[in-house]
């Protein structure tokens, strides 16, 4: 269960986890807003991911999204892993236990709440920016860092109901994209996600998000929620 709880908030992290002005120009709101108004307009999105995490493991794979809530996460490390999502249903594979999670986004825990996942890019860091604090993390913006300007925008949850608590989210100043993220949660342990190759400029086939567990799969209904 904890597996997929894990890998449930790197999905999340990764959903995110999806031009330039003069610094004087735009507050931290201003690039929030900018951020997310260019995520909803995308249609199609690729990009290669890297996430480090506990202990130095790595994981790495292929993102892909296709409007309005088509999300696939292909692991070539651990391979076999996947986490695919129609916006309707999250497949999450575990392909070193056999093991498959499938959890009903539609699930609402109060009548007339939202859903309990925003899986689309846009909604999705929405949802982020209206959970947590944020501010520059620096007064200087955007600078270079890892070769690129970009602003950082230095995020704190605004409950602490668990999950991340902080993040710092890496925003290229010149396309509005996200291409990094640094994530801490309460006991301190940071995992990193970081998007390379990212293109939007593609038409992607529906079958990238087709998911069928296999025949010696156990399937495991909504274990994020159980």
């Amino acid at each position: 269960m904890r597996r997929f709880t894990k890998l449930a908030g790197l999905y999340l992290i990764l959903s995110l986890s999806l031009m330039a002005e003069p610094y004087d120009r735009l507050s931290h709101a201003e690039v929030a807003r900018k951020v997310q108004d260019k995520y909803e307009k995308i249609e199609n999105y690729q990009a290669s991911f890297t996430i480090n995490g506990k202990g130095g493991k790595t994981m790495t794979g292929t993102a892909y999204y296709k409007a309005p809530a088509n999300l696939s996460f292909d692991f070539n490390n651990p391979a076999g892993n996947r986490i695919v999502s129609d916006g309707k249903t999250l497949w999450i594979k575990i392909a070193r236990l056999n093991a498959v999670g499938k959890q009903d986004l539609t699930l609402k825990p109060k009548e007339g709440e939202r859903d309990i996942f925003s899986v689309a890019p846009g909604p999705g860091l929405k949802r982020l920016f209206n959970r947590y604090h944020y501010k520059f993390d620096k007064k200087e913006q955007p600078r270079e860092i890892d070769g690129k300007p970009c602003y950082v925008l230095e995020m704190e949850q605004k409950e602490k109901v668990g999950g991340f608590e902080n993040i710092l989210l890496y925003i290229d100043s010149e396309k509005f994209l996200v291409y990094k993220a640094e994530a801490t949660d309460g006991t301190g342990e940071t995992t990193t996600i970081t998007l390379k190759n990212i293109r939007t400029d593609i038409q992607l086939e529906g079958k990238v998000f087709q998911f069928q567990p296999d025949d010696n799969d156990q399937v495991v209904a909504n274990p994020l929620v159980e």
